[in-house]
């Protein structure tokens, strides 16, 4: 089947005609006061100019057709070999980040600096993200609300942009955990249920939503959501960002680890503090133990790139068009 990658440049395919109406009107108009002015006397002059005149108003039928073609170039002609992308191996999965005010507590250094729990949340993920290649993978941010961020794409690197995006304020201070783990079950349950996986990165501690942590186990349960949890944070005083020109408050923010043990083990999966080196590779190693499903690629569909040719056609009109420019001199 034939088709073109990015079709929109062909909308730009009258724009070298157009270019050249316009420019020819404000020449005509120009040239003819010039002509006017010019004595009777000087006939073969007046010849002269009257032939380049000619000359000057035929369409430029090889830059307008070499422009046309790198139009055509710019939006890819490809043929595809198949309408079906091709079927790889590997896994469903949502990352689901709390943008909550109690993940703005700083409580981790990272590269020298103090950084809060949001922004050690965004770094795992986009580190796990790097480690996935073949895996499907959409992104939840929470806190009064829940909401999907970003659905299921095998293109990791926008996953990973979107990830930068990510920040406090987007959905309130407070935590609905279990709107998170609801709406995760939710999106993910007319995937395979050998593939539907949900890693949770927060502080643990529920203070809003619709839904209980306890009725989201049960309904992940039901979905066969399996639930890997990751803890950021620590029990210990924190500090605490007030504002613009004002010292930290320090407090205690505490990490509700017995909350997210529990989501992890009645899920079927493990819970892991961030303040563990290995925290990533142990949930690599657990993903990767797990049964992998045949997801569609889209990028991987056979297909062979025409671009080539109107390009090397186009550059060939175009430096015909200039050597015929150079040669039509006067007389």
């Amino acid at each position: 089947m034939f088709e073109f990658a990015t079709p929109y440049w062909l909308l730009l395919l009258p724009l070298p005609l157009l270019l050249w109406r316009f420019a020819h009107s404000t020449h005509t108009h120009s040239s003819h006061h010039e002509v006017a002015a010019i004595r009777h006397s000087q006939a073969e002059l007046l010849i002269q100019l009257a032939n380049a005149h000619h000359r000057k108003d035929r369409l430029p039928w090889l830059w307008i057709l070499g422009c046309a073609l790198l139009f055509i170039a710019a939006a890819r002609p490809q043929w595809l070999y198949s309408n079906e992308p091709v079927k790889r191996p590997g896994h469903d999965m949502m990352l689901a980040v709390d943008i909550s005010g109690s993940m703005l507590a700083q409580d981790f250094v990272h590269e020298g600096d103090l950084t809060n729990r949001i922004d050690i949340s965004k770094l795992m993920a986009q580190q796990f993200l790097k480690q996935r290649d073949g895996d499907r993978v959409g992104l939840i941010a929470f806190a009064d609300d829940a909401f999907v961020f970003m659905p299921l794409t095998t293109d990791l690197e926008m996953a990973h942009d979107f990830l930068g995006e990510i920040r406090n304020g987007l959905a309130g201070e407070r935590t609905a955990l279990g709107d998170a783990i609801a709406l995760a079950a939710s999106h993910m349950r007319e995937r395979p249920a050998k593939s539907r996986i949900l890693i949770l990165l927060t502080d643990g501690s529920h203070t809003a939503g619709r839904v209980s942590p306890e009725s989201a186990i049960l309904l992940a349960q039901q979905y066969q959501l399996r639930i890997y949890t990751i803890g950021v944070g620590t029990n210990s005083m924190v500090a605490f960002p007030r504002g613009p020109q004002q010292q930290p408050l320090y407090t205690e923010l505490p990490l509700d680890e017995i909350l997210l043990q529990r989501i992890a083990e009645e899920t079927g999966g493990r819970y892991f503090h961030a303040n563990d080196t290995q925290t990533l590779q142990a949930i690599f190693n657990d993903i990767d133990q797990l049964e992998p499903i045949n997801i569609d690629d889209p990028t991987l569909i056979p297909r062979d790139e025409w671009f080539w040719l109107p390009l090397l056609l186009a550059l060939s009109l175009l430096l015909l068009n200039e050597r015929n420019r150079r040669q039509q001199v006067l007389p």
